[in-house]
């Protein structure tokens, strides 16, 4: 090969290299629109706690979850742990103005005595987290939020 013919080749290489390094493909992921979540009311019933999300942002929550955590008690042997991030019933999605509600009655009956603290949090991947810290009387099966 002649030695500006090699040069040509060079020289069109690194160009071609240098154009599809500045406009070729990205792997850049489509952004989210944001929205907002409110942790609206926690109750307390027999043996169990309910809470209540809601979508108050104006786009779609993807990938939502939501985690309860009661702890407390006489001699604190009271810790329930409930996380709940979709399921077929429920879904990962919350539309706006939508009411996600969960419970910890999938993770046993409270019972015990004594003061409780009920920790919620609720997030989504287009949402900032969002948590609120109750507190509770156990009084046997009974939960009531103070």
């Amino acid at each position: 090969m002649n030695k500006n013919r090699l040069k040509l080749i060079t020289f069109g290489l690194i160009t071609n290299l240098i154009v599809l390094m500045a406009f070729g493909p990205t792997c850049i992921g489509e952004e989210k629109a944001e929205t907002e979540l409110r942790i609206d009311q926690v109750v307390g019933t027999i043996g169990t706690v309910t809470v209540s999300v809601t979508n108050v942002g104006d786009t779609v929550a993807e990938d939502i979850a939501i985690t309860i955590s009661v702890e407390g008690g006489i001699l604190d042997k009271i810790d329930i742990y409930h996380e709940c991030s979709g399921c077929s019933q429920c879904g990962t999605t919350l539309d706006p103005g939508a009411i996600k509600t969960e419970s910890t009655l999938e993770e046993g009956y409270i019972i015990g005595f004594g003061q409780v603290e009920i920790t919620v949090i609720a997030s989504a991947s287009n949402a900032d987290e969002v948590t609120k810290t109750f507190n509770g009387l156990v009084i046997g099966p009974l939960i009531i939020i103070t």
